[in-house]
């Protein structure tokens, strides 16, 4: 019997061998390219190699020739003028090294004669290599393991160009006709060396059964004891691993004590992957000593139990080639806990074949079979989210259920459409069933669109009753586009074998798992989890942290890989609730450094002298640089600087670009082009959102107004709102809800994605949310800065008030000298980007760090377009200092606010007699901390 099975405790996958079409999905785009070029299945047989040192720069391209070859940078566009001789099909090859940059993968745009002829030429994603822990043994602390740091490794990589996103998984064919030719290479990201540009047939994968009868004529099977090799980890048998993102990186898994290494509580990297290695293109390669040429079994041990219902798939690599085109990809079924993965069928287990002394075997995540349903239901949401916001156009958002909007009318076959999505969506559903063998919860919101599909179809005019429920539908559907492109898996380890020998247990036995369950039980009496295994010598600093664990994880692992180790001071970090800080604090019991603080709290401590001034401190001059003066101006008290910021945030604007193309409007700069578009898109029943509470800081700061009076130390003693400017700013706001009826508050990133809000007003982290739960809206939106008030002079004022998260250093700390070089060491550009790339890399692109560190921003994998818009924005943001009472101001603002947007009142008036309670506090603050104020008398 195969290798596992039978064991009852080991459940092997094997790679199913992929019927033709699944395996060869095709994109619609790049299908019709094939077919109106005429591909019959044969390729040129003909090379031709461009000289890529002769080339033209385009749209502000700095490219250098060095020797024979030439580096591009991130902006603008290259290219190669070249002469083919035979007419036909080729692949494209090309061997590039990376150049340093960003952690981000390297994007391109492809031109071929100045035409992008299908999807796929748009976003061409090259590797950067990582060594895992640069070669290096796992160091040790307090028995815990540190992560180690990944140290990119750039080498010369030669690919064929093929689909970034692994759907199609033969490299691209491109047709040239005989004579002049060019090829454009347009930056997206990050700079590159190539090398070699070369048009040519690549090598084509043969079947199993081929490639084994033709090892078997030259080669022995091996016949001695299992081989394992661990997978995170370098070791006497695995001499290296390589991975194409830093995002992969060694986890702790505690629920299976036949993982190698392992420990009941402590820290122990023993397994590498998990949710973090799964984008499709991301890759891991491991550089493996093999004692004797010859014909191997291999299993991986490992567990995908993250995405039930979905194959997380795998193309399999041996010293850098398919071997055979089973191995294109390989599906690792959802398990509970680890198993054992053998790759081959349910009747016959596959061969490898490796060299005596040194292989690479690596694993690239592919889409496999899921490639077809994923592309179906995108190209549902697409057509479903049109049919949506054509019906809104015609009945509103709240449509009367007694008005005949005569919509199959208005809109060309609108009942047909919806069918053909039906029956796509059911196409879908019975494709996914083939895959996973069941239906699921993978197969239950497709299938409930599905059937909204066919009754709308059925009867048009009830989508008037579901129209709420329909957009719900196809939200959940781009949800499910993410979570079925996400391709999980984590390994332990991986075994050579040979044919009958049996493989270890993936799983222990009853007794053996009873015994790690009572450790860990009793191991929470004794292990203190808020230290975070830090050191807890006298000497050493004490740090506070208010983020989540996995963020105190990262900031832990840096701590032990970098600072102490240079500084010699040892710190004992601990993850503390943000409303203990303050109290521990004035009651003496507080640390000596205190991570992720809101501005706000930052001047409660300040007020209660119980913070250092910084700027007082040697080396404070040096990283202020580093940050706006707006940052710096929300931890500002009395003159004084006590805190640092670490995070920035800010407004901005968003706006869909295929919905203001088809109303043919253009994006706002200044609040009359505001006004403009909101008429044009309550014409067509479309929304504009604005956070009317939250934009009234920045709009008193457009009209030249502030919110607080007083210069210097008295900053702050009075409210400024009574002033012309604010008075104007106010009105200008409200107008947007009681002229222009704007919702005072709506789900702005779904409405956004539905295209019912298609332009708003919100957080620039928001960015990072639609980038990852809405990708089936992805290439159609975008971010600018904030309108603004055209000045005299034509020149826009389009502040914005910022916020911050900070650091803090106690004034009582024990060692203030210590405390502050952290401090400094924390908010550093290196260290700084080292954590957002961290941060990033565990919990994905959401996750993205708004940093307050200037220089940090251009380390962070932003698109050069994206980056400059907020760059741009970054410029005019206004850091408001907070005050004592100064809470008061955004209590009053909302309370005028609601005054007027619901009750009717004047704006002047509401924001008049508001004002009073600000004022009031003001001074009572003020006299409690005896600073200067103005009598009520």
């Amino acid at each position: 019997m195969p290798a596992g099975l039978g064991s009852g405790n080991t459940d092997p996958a094997f790679a199913i061998e992929l019927e033709k079409e699944s395996h060869e999905y095709i994109e619609d785009s790049y299908g019709e390219y094939l077919s109106a070029q005429g591909y019959e299945g044969n390729m040129a047989s003909a090379e031709v190699k461009v000289d890529v040192t002769t080339f033209k720069a385009l749209d502000g391209m700095e490219a250098l020739v060095n020797g024979e070859t030439v580096t591009t940078g991130e902006q603008g566009a290259i290219e190669w003028s070249f002469q083919v001789k035979e007419a036909g099909f080729y692949n494209l090859s090309l061997s590039y090294i990376p150049v340093k940059g960003t952690n981000s993968k390297i994007e391109r745009k492809l031109l071929i004669d100045g035409e992008s002829y299908f999807k796929g030429m748009n976003q061409l994603v090259f590797n950067r290599v990582w060594d895992n822990s640069n070669g290096e043994a796992i160091m040790e602390r307090n028995g815990n393991e540190i992560r180690p740091l990944a140290v990119e490794k750039p080498r010369l990589t030669t690919v064929y160009i093929g689909d970034a996103q692994k759907r199609n998984l033969e490299p691209y064919k491109f047709y040239f006709s005989a004579g002049t030719h060019t090829i454009t290479l347009e930056s997206v990201k990050e700079p590159m060396e190539i090398h070699d540009l070369t048009l040519k047939t690549a090598p084509q994968v043969r079947s199993y059964e081929e490639v084994l009868s033709e090892w078997k004529q030259k080669y022995s099977v091996y016949s001695k004891e299992n081989l394992v090799y661990q997978a995170e980890r370098i070791d006497g048998s695995t001499l290296g691993i390589e991975k194409s993102s830093v995002d992969i990186t060694m986890a702790t898994d505690y629920s299976n004590p036949n993982t190698e290494p392992y420990h009941p509580y402590k820290i122990k990297l023993n397994a590498i992957g998990g949710p973090n290695w799964r984008t499709p293109g991301d890759y891991i390669e491991w550089k493996i000593d093999v004692p004797e040429e010859g014909l191997y079994h291999l299993s991986f041990r490992g567990v995908q139990n993250t995405n039930r219902g979905v194959m997380s798939y795998r193309q399999l690599k041996v010293n850098g080639e398919v071997p055979y085109r089973e191995a294109m990809a390989v599906p690792f079924a959802f398990h509970s806990g680890f198993v054992n993965y053998t790759i081959g069928q349910e009747d016959e287990e596959y061969f490898v074949l490796l060299q005596e002394g040194e292989n690479t075997i690596s694993l690239e995540v592919v889409l496999g079979e899921f490639a077809m349903p994923l592309s179906e239901v995108e190209k549902s949401v697409f057509v479903l989210n049109d049919l949506y916001r054509k019906t809104v156009q015609i009945t509103g958002l709240v449509p009367d259920h007694y008005i005949d909007y005569e919509i199959t009318k208005k809109i060309p076959n609108y009942s047909e459409l919806f069918q053909a999505e039906s029956e796509r969506l059911k196409r879908v559903v019975d494709e996914l069933v083939r895959i996973t063998g069941e239906k699921g919860e993978k197969t239950a919101m497709v299938e409930k669109m599905q059937v909204q599909a066919a009754g709308i179809a059925a009867k048009p005019d009830t989508v008037i009753k579901e129209l709420g429920t329909l957009a719900n539908n196809i939200s959940s559907l781009g949800t499910w586009i993410t979570s079925i492109s996400e391709m999980p898996l984590q390994l332990d380890s991986f075994t050579l074998y040979a044919p009958g020998s049996e493989l270890k247990k993936a799983k222990p036995n009853f007794f053996v798992s009873a015994y790690n369950s009572v450790s860990r039980f009793f191991s929470t009496f004794f292990v203190d989890e808020t230290e975070m295994f830090g050191d807890t010598s006298e000497d050493a600093i004490t740090v506070w942290v208010s983020s989540g664990r996995d963020q105190a994880q990262i900031i832990k692992d840096m701590i032990d890989q970098k600072f102490t180790p240079q500084s010699n001071i040892p710190v004992n970090l601990m993850l503390i609730p943000e409303d203990v800080i303050l109290p521990a604090t004035l009651a003496g019991n507080g640390p000596d450094v205190a991570l992720s603080i809101p501005q706000d709290m930052v001047v409660n401590f300040a007020m209660r002298n119980a913070l250092t001034d910084l700027s007082k401190l040697e080396g404070y001059d040096a990283i202020a640089e580093k940050f706006y003066d707006s940052a710096l101006r929300t931890v500002t008290f009395q003159e004084g600087v006590y805190a640092l910021p670490e995070q920035q945030t800010f407004l901005m604007m968003f706006y869909r670009d295929d919905i203001l193309s088809q109303l043919e409007l253009t994006p706002p700069k200044t609040w009359d082009d505001v006004e403009h578009v909101i008429s044009v898109l309550h014409a067509n029943n479309y929304d504009f959102y604005i956070p009317g509470q939250e934009l009234v800081p920045s709009m008193v700061f457009q009209y030249d107004g502030d919110l607080f009076k007083g210069e210097g130390n008295d900053y702050g003693i009075e409210s400024a709102l009574t002033e012309d400017n604010a008075m104007n700013a106010f009105s200008r706001v409200t107008r947007f809800f009681t002229s222009y009826r704007l919702p005072v508050s709506a789900d702005f990133p779904n409405r956004f994605r539905t295209g019912e809000m298609p332009a708003g007003i919100a957080q620039y982290t928001t960015y990072n949310q639609l980038e990852v739960f809405a990708p089936e809206i992805r290439g159609q939106w975008s971010f600018s800065p904030l309108p603004g008030i055209e000045r005299a002079d034509g020149t826009i004022n389009n502040q914005v008030v910022s916020s911050t998260i900070n650091t803090v250093l106690l004034d009582d700390a024990d060692n203030k000298e210590a405390a502050w070089e952290f401090m400094q060491w924390w908010l550093s550009t290196e260290t700084q980007t080292e954590y957002a790339n961290a941060l990033e890399a565990i919990m994905g692109s959401a996750a993205r760090y708004p940093t307050a560190n200037v220089e940090v921003l251009d380390q962070l994998p932003w698109s050069i377009k994206d980056a400059a818009q907020i760059k741009e924005q970054f410029e005019a943001t206004v850091g408001v200092p907070e005050v004592p009472g100064g809470y008061m101001t955004t209590r009053a603002i909302d309370y005028a606010f609601r005054g007027v947007v619901t009750s009717g009142e004047s704006p002047r008036e509401a924001l008049y007699l508001n004002n009073k309670q600000i004022d009031k506090e003001l001074t009572k603050k003020r006299q409690e901390f005896h600073l200067s104020y103005i009598s009520s008398d």
